[in-house]
């Protein structure tokens, strides 16, 4: 699985990546959802040009139906 690989490469690469972990939906396999904690924006920006994570995302872009959804949460 893309996700599976992306995210043993992401946690081995990126110091700064704390949490990296893909989930499926129970109801709905084709719902993949990736829950990720970096250190700051700064890890998170380089995670998101990195050459793995590029190919990557286009591997999902031809498997997704719409777009992928990034939300930004804050810890309580």
């Amino acid at each position: 699985m893309i996700c599976t690989q992306l995210a043993e490469k992401v946690l081995s690469s990126e110091k700064d990546c704390l949490m990296y972990i893909p989930h499926v939906a129970k109801n709905d396999p084709a719902e993949v959802v990736l829950f990720e904690k970096y250190k700051d924006e700064q890890a998170f920006k380089a995670h998101e040009e990195s050459a793995y994570f590029q190919e990557a995302a286009k591997k999902f872009a031809n498997l997704l139906e719409g777009k992928i959804q990034v939300k930004f949460l804050k810890e309580v």
